[in-house]
């Protein structure tokens, strides 16, 4: 099976397994009809959070080069960046590795996210909230100094809009905060601006960003 969640949308899918699956704007995700006696494996495009159920077989999920091999857990996988695997662990347990050093796997606790760049295979562990990296699953966006770049592509994925920036440097602006998802794009826009650090123009589906 393949589910394909456009821009503007969230999805939600149960697999045969019981395990619980969240998809968020922008994702694909291919799965059995029903897994092997051996493994249960899915493959993931873009962002989502899981809730896997128990069982004796192990769980993977494929991501970009990556894999993340689950032992009973709730976790968050972003795979958006083609050069980068983020994986949020918020119960349970996890390990992340890459098909550049398959031997190695780096195990995280909760509230650990484990990052492996695609290109080189290493992995790299970081203490992080997890609850902010899963806002999306709650209705929210949650930004904790995030690049404007960052964001503009989160919102460029909910809101369906091409973003395109004025000043290189205006990329870089870092912004904290939290946001409705239902709140309309202007609204966000508005908020962004208050900080006097940035402006937009919005010219149909184009938003132009400059300082």
């Amino acid at each position: 099976n393949q589910i394909i969640v456009p821009y503007k949308c969230e999805y939600q899918v149960m697999l045969a397994d019981g395990t619980k699956i969240f998809l968020n704007a922008g994702s694909e995700l291919r799965y059995p009809v029903a897994f092997t006696a051996n493994e249960r494996k899915v493959f993931l495009k873009g962002e989502a959070y899981f809730e896997v159920a128990k069982d004796a077989k192990p769980f993977e999920v494929q991501v970009n080069d990556v894999y993340v091999r689950v032992y009973g857990t709730h976790f968050n996988v972003n795979g958006y960046d083609n050069e980068r695997v983020q994986t949020v662990l918020l119960s349970g347990s996890v390990g992340g590795s890459s098909l550049k050093n398959p031997g190695v796997e780096q195990m995280i606790r909760p509230n650990e996210m484990v990052e492996v760049n695609v290109s080189t295979g290493e992995c790299e562990v970081k203490t992080v909230d997890a609850a902010a990296y899963v806002a999306w699953k709650e209705g929210y966006f949650s930004f904790e100094q995030e690049t404007l770049e960052q964001i503009m592509a989160k919102l460029s994925r909910w809101y369906d809009v091409q973003v395109v920036f004025e000043n290189e440097e205006v990329r870089t602006q870092r912004f904290t905060g939290r946001v409705d998802r239902n709140e309309n794009f202007q609204g966000v826009l508005n908020l962004l601006q208050r900080t006097l650090l940035v402006k937009f123009k919005v010219e149909g589906n184009r938003i132009i960003v400059s300082k």
